[in-house]
């Protein structure tokens, strides 16, 4: 669109502002940022914020479903299904590790938060959630096991932040590793905790899932004098 003021200084370089959005000057280079993409900059601070200047103009993703820009300290994605949110530092770092959208967690969908009550950040993203804490690093959990963590409190339950990505296990199961525990998930059974502890050691003893107990049935429960848990 046209053009509504001359240049000026921001932090880290030069902007010109027009009518659908701003074009940005610095060391990287000279870029236009605009649209949905454009707004979720402006709302993480623009030049000033914590994804700093950009270093690419808006480009297609290679499954032609959304947009992005890159920025020195991060990314904004978007598509149509999922508006325009930034993924940066650790979470930027795992989500590309897992091959960005085209892995198993698609677009993100929420923006980074900080965890509420214990140190780390979550982001939604559409097959699940990817958890950063300084004591566990970055990891993604994700479908049916996720659904389970929540049931259990997410970080704040018994579970604490995950310590894993999803392990593929026999049967076509999948785990996930917590600080307190493990969530296993198979197409037979569902998906259930499994706390450390005594009933965790003596599973371990069995052989895991591959032992004679097979894969857990139940999350943990009380009975008088103690507590149970079942398997297949």
């Amino acid at each position: 669109g046209d053009c509504l003021t001359n240049e000026y200084d921001v932090t880290g370089g030069r902007a010109q502002d027009f009518r659908f959005g701003r074009v940005f000057s610095s060391d990287g280079g000279t870029h236009a940022v605009a649209g949905a993409i454009g707004g979720a900059y402006a709302a993480n601070g623009g030049p000033a914020g914590a994804l700093g200047m950009p270093l690419s103009g808006e480009l297609g993703t290679p499954d032609g479903r959304g947009r992005y820009n890159s920025f020195r300290n991060g990314m904004v994605y978007w598509t149509p299904q999922t508006g325009a949110h930034a993924v940066r530092g650790a979470i930027l770092d795992e989500w590309a590790r897992q091959g960005y959208e085209s892995g198993p967690l698609g677009y993100p969908l929420r923006d980074e938060v900080q965890t509420p009550n214990k140190p780390g950040a979550v982001q939604g993203f559409e097959i699940g959630a990817m958890y950063f804490s300084p004591d566990t690093g970055t990891h993604a959990v994700m479908g049916k096991i996720m659904e389970k963590y929540g049931q259990l409190g997410w970080e704040n339950g018994a579970l604490g932040f995950a310590k894993t990505n999803e392990v593929p296990v026999r049967d076509g199961g999948r785990f996930t590793e917590f600080q307190g525990g493990n969530i296993y998930w198979s197409p037979a059974t569902g998906a259930w905790s499994i706390l450390n502890g005594q009933i965790f050691d003596a599973w371990k003893s069995a052989g895991y899932e591959n032992g004679r107990l097979g894969y857990v049935t139940s999350d943990q429960f009380d009975i008088p004098g103690g507590v149970q848990q079942n398997f297949q």
